[in-house]
């Protein structure tokens, strides 16, 4: 299985496939062993590269998770603006709402390890205040990014608040992430986890005064 580097092209193309490479191994390494099994020598095995390669790059071990914390974090969330690009309804907030909660559920093999490494990061995070506040905040915002596509959904003025469709954002949220770690174990088929996701979002929709 091929996975997906973390880099750009164009200028500095060469400098971003290395530094993605390297981010790429422990990725690989946090997904078969864990975060605590990280190390410069180890990652540099593992990319195939002199451990000065990697310090050159990522002078420490935090220096290391810190970045690749927050590029599995940034990969994570261009996933879903790419799923909404595809989804070509952007001036629909129920068919927005559709493929945000689609996205969340893993289907391919590659999803499923961008899942796994993410949750091992989450769980690294819980104990290191900096990390813990970045997670909260990516969970809030998507929390508000639903919340405000169910609000828009409603037909409610743009200028009004937002905080009373918050708590079925969270819900919504909080039943899909949940599903998603459900697909991994083998409880659910992202088949049926999808359906029991868009099948309570149809129900919150339904709700909403406007439908």
């Amino acid at each position: 299985m091929e996975h997906q580097r973390v880099g750009v092209r164009g200028r500095g193309a060469a400098h971003d496939e290395r530094r993605g490479a390297i981010l790429d191994a422990v990725f690989t390494i946090v997904d078969t062993e864990g975060t605590e099994q990280v190390s410069i020598r180890r990652v540099a095995e593992r990319a195939g590269v002199s451990v000065g390669r990697v310090q050159h790059y990522f002078p420490t071990k935090d220096d290391l998770l810190n970045a690749a914390f927050t590029a599995i974090n940034d990969l994570g969330a261009s996933r879903v603006h790419e799923r909404l690009g595809a989804a070509g309804n952007a001036g629909d907030p129920a068919a927005v709402l559709h493929a945000v909660l689609t996205e969340l559920i893993p289907r391919t093999d590659d999803d499923r390890r961008l899942f796994r490494v993410m949750q091992a990061f989450e769980t690294h995070a819980l104990t290191r205040p900096h990390l813990n506040d970045r997670v909260k905040q990516g969970y809030q915002e998507l929390a508000a990014l639903l919340a405000l596509l169910l609000h828009q959904n409603a037909g409610a003025r743009p200028d009004s608040a937002t905080s009373a469709s918050l708590p079925r954002a969270h819900e919504l949220l909080a039943l899909t992430v949940g599903l998603a770690g459900l697909t991994l174990t083998g409880s659910v088929t992202p088949q049926q986890a999808q359906h029991i996701a868009l099948t309570r979002l149809e129900a919150v929709l339904a709700e909403v005064p406007g439908r």
